[in-house]
């Protein structure tokens, strides 16, 4: 099975046009999209006239031959989950997010949640575990929330905000009891790992999760994919894969114009021909 795998294609309505096209050329099986699915050309509030589009795309992947599977990420607006499900239903992706689906042979599982970051909208954010409350000391404006009505709305206290939503351990686990055997099941995680530099920024901060990372390490999945920090193979030297254990961890990066993804050839448990579209090919 060949598999190609990014995360981000929210920077532009292009990236999702570069998407069909690489599909077009690469041939894969699967395509797997880890969070970041709506542009936001036009702000956030403005995605739900991006959907029509984006499913025009998806459309167009399954006629390449393409399963696709995705989850949804942090810029995603909340209120277009319905929507994102609904293309599920009727056929054009796999929505993964926390839901194990079994495609091509493997068992897909998502995970869109991450802990707290500068930026302002907050509804994908939730405490690491129960014990572990990451409030961001840095704020780029007010915490805020997308209403009912597809309006900003400022969260009052976002301590108590955060305490109020499942944390993220409890998703993680929840999912993975879905599974019927990790080992050979393959992640869509929005939040990558700490200490693997897949996670750098370019003021120099490392922000992935602990959390991730303790979960990959305990449950040594087949493999995770990752996106979230866009700008991380270009600051840490290059670096978009890692290993945690057995598992095979995998960031694609996003560059500004550039579609950046990764593709490999999957047999069992064993890859072949991993290679990022920019940054090259793992030798041996």
């Amino acid at each position: 099975m060949k598999v190609l795998a990014l995360a981000d294609l929210h920077q532009s309505a292009a990236k999702w046009l570069q998407l069909v096209e690489t599909v077009r050329a690469v041939k894969p099986d699967v395509v797997a999209v880890a969070g970041d699915l709506l542009p936001k050309e036009n702000g956030i509030l403005a995605q739900a006239g991006f959907v029509p589009y984006v499913r025009e795309c998806a459309e167009m992947i399954g006629d390449a031959g393409a399963e696709l599977v995705v989850i949804p990420g942090n810029d995603d607006n909340q209120l277009l989950v319905s929507e994102l499900e609904a293309l599920d239903t009727d056929g054009l992706w796999h929505y993964v997010a926390d839901r194990a689906v079994e495609v091509g042979g493997y068992e897909f599982c998502g995970c869109p949640w991450i802990r707290d970051f500068p930026f302002t909208y907050k509804y994908w954010v939730a405490p690491s575990s129960s014990k572990e409350l990451s409030v961001n000391p840095i704020q780029l404006g007010p915490p805020v929330i997308i209403n009912e009505h597809n309006e900003i709305e400022e969260i009052g206290n976002l301590e108590n905000y955060l305490n109020s939503k499942r944390p993220v351990t409890e998703s993680l686990q929840a999912t993975a009891d879905m599974v019927k055997d990790l080992c050979s099941s393959i992640w869509l995680i929005h939040e990558p790992p700490s200490q693997l530099s897949l996670d750098l920024c370019a003021t120099g901060e490392a922000v992935g999760s602990p959390v991730v990372y303790r979960f990959i390490e305990e449950k040594q999945p087949l493999l995770s994919i990752h996106g979230h920090i866009h700008e991380a193979p270009r600051y840490n030297g290059g670096r978009w894969h890692a290993v945690i254990g057995s598992t095979i961890c995998l960031q694609a990066g996003q560059l500004d114009d550039v579609l950046c993804y990764v593709t490999f050839d999957i047999r069992g448990r064993r890859f072949e021909n991993l290679t990022h579209s920019v940054y090259g090919r793992v030798e041996g």
